[in-house]
């Protein structure tokens, strides 16, 4: 690709907030502006309460902004529901979460929850729905033999290998990645970072990586941006971010982690 990479995610001003009372709104993001690249992964680094979370909700369409604006390829997006995402956009936003053990249905086999997101959109037969899943359990990495156990049969490593198939069997355009390896043991990690920059590769996505680890955003991502109290105070190149921090919020935050020691 030449030229000017195309903005895949322009969020404008957005506030937002769990308060119930408008009269006492207690802001978790406040004035956030952020653009991102296609192509590009992302990482979101900050404190734990700092809102990286919440702005993942907020790009999925699980809660929505107080007000601001999110256009997602183009479009804005931050009033549509989750139906109105699905029927909208056929390659749209996926997000895997940080615990692979809250992602899943324990009474339904792991090949009929790789296939659900596919019955769901009704674009294939259901014999090409069968095929997609199986082949999408290969490129995570696991033999056939995983499409008929259960979710309690298999690691918590296996487990967040089968949460990326199901995002991921849809081919969307952008995956929100929240955690994926935090829950994980650090020898169990490694692998499941190795798999996420693979399947980049195979399928070209862009990714939002939220991590409170360093180490894993400057080994994983292009690009960084850095999230203190609900609003974006740095933003740039993963290397020139961490070699030479402008924000003081962002020297800090790298102080305190021991990254580069």
């Amino acid at each position: 690709m030449t030229g000017e990479l195309q903005n895949i995610l322009e969020i404008n001003n957005i506030y937002a907030s769990y308060s119930t009372s408008l009269r006492k709104l207690e802001f978790v993001l406040e004035d956030l502006s952020l653009v991102m690249k296609s192509g590009e992964c992302l990482g979101m680094i900050g404190e734990s309460g700092s809102g990286k979370t919440t702005l993942a909700n907020l790009i999925t369409g699980f809660i929505k902004p107080i007000s601001g604006k999110i256009h997602f390829r183009g479009q804005e997006i931050q009033n549509l529901s989750l139906r109105q995402r699905i029927k909208q956009f056929n390659r749209g936003i996926q997000m895997v979460f940080q615990d692979p053990y809250d992602s899943f249905n324990p009474k339904m086999t792991i090949g009929k929850q790789l296939m659900e997101p596919l019955e769901i959109r009704k674009f294939l037969s259901n014999s090409e729905i069968e095929a997609k899943a199986r082949y999408t359990l290969e490129q995570v990495g696991l033999s056939a033999d995983y499409f008929s156990r259960y979710p309690h049969q298999l690691s918590g490593g296996q487990l967040q290998r089968v949460a990326l198939g199901c995002a991921l069997i849809v081919e969307p355009c952008l995956l929100i990645a929240d955690e994926p390896v935090s829950s994980l043991d650090v020898s169990v990690q490694a692998q499941v970072l190795d798999l996420i920059i693979d399947l980049r590769k195979k399928f070209d996505f862009s990714c939002l990586f939220i991590s409170h680890d360093l180490a894993v955003v400057y080994h994983l991502c292009d690009t960084v941006a850095v999230l203190n109290q609900g609003s974006i105070v740095e933003q740039g190149n993963v290397e020139e971010v961490f070699q030479n921090p402008q924000n003081v919020y962002t020297r800090q935050l790298i102080s305190d982690s021991g990254y580069g020691d």
